[in-house]
């Protein structure tokens, strides 16, 4: 992968720092994109006609627009409206999302055989990732947002959690003092591994092993 270079709170502190943090690598758990599905014959999906025909759907057009859609393989939960605009989420790669796209056109084609359905794009909105460090680890969130108030949010009677946007950054952190950290707002996996990569060397001042 080609690595991204951004500009982080701290810089790192020699090999010794980048092999540490080599040790926690971020987990992708899901991926948001989106797919567009056109039809040849430029006609409307019919969602009511694909609910009546496919029992692993639900929809009510009366409070939302879209059909959902569960898939099992990909497993994935599939958002699809009538300009065939389709919203994946659940995905843990790209090429299930992918996948899972081509499949709801597969699915169209068998339900309305006179119309040719294609896939046309698949792009990557959002992905969540979690990082967890070594059982025994606590994170100090009291002094992390002290020093980053300003680029972090502490609701600790409300959420367990600390938010931390640190600036020009491609990612979005969600810490806990439990020493699981959720990265999100990437819209590659780069960005979310160089991010955390970076913010990483933040993080590892407030981090004490017991």
């Amino acid at each position: 992968m080609r690595k991204r270079k951004y500009n982080a709170l701290l810089d790192a502190k020699g090999a010794d720092a980048n092999e540490e943090q080599e040790k926690f690598i971020p987990m992708c758990h899901n991926i948001v994109s989106t797919s567009q599905i056109r039809c040849r014959e430029q006609v409307e999906i019919d969602l009511q006609h694909i609910a009546l025909l496919y029992p692993f759907t639900s929809y009510d057009k009366k409070r939302f627009a879209a059909i959902t859609i569960r898939l099992t393989s990909p497993q994935c939960t599939c958002l699809l409206f009538g300009s065939g605009k389709l919203v994946i989420t659940g995905c843990t790669c790209f090429h299930a999302c992918v996948l899972a796209s081509h499949t709801i056109s597969h699915l169209l084609r068998k339900a309305n055989p006179a119309h040719h359905y294609h896939v046309s794009s698949c792009t990557i909105q959002n992905i969540v990732a979690h990082v967890e460090l070594q059982e025994g680890t606590r994170i100090d969130l009291g002094g992390l947002y002290s020093c980053f108030c300003e680029c972090a949010t502490y609701p600790q009677s409300i959420f367990p959690g600390l938010v931390l946007r640190p600036p020009k950054s491609p990612i979005v952190l969600l810490v806990f003092s439990s020493g699981r950290i959720v990265c999100t707002g990437g819209r590659s996996y780069d960005d979310i591994y160089y991010g955390f990569k970076e913010i990483y060397q933040v993080l590892k001042n407030y981090i004490t092993v017991q």
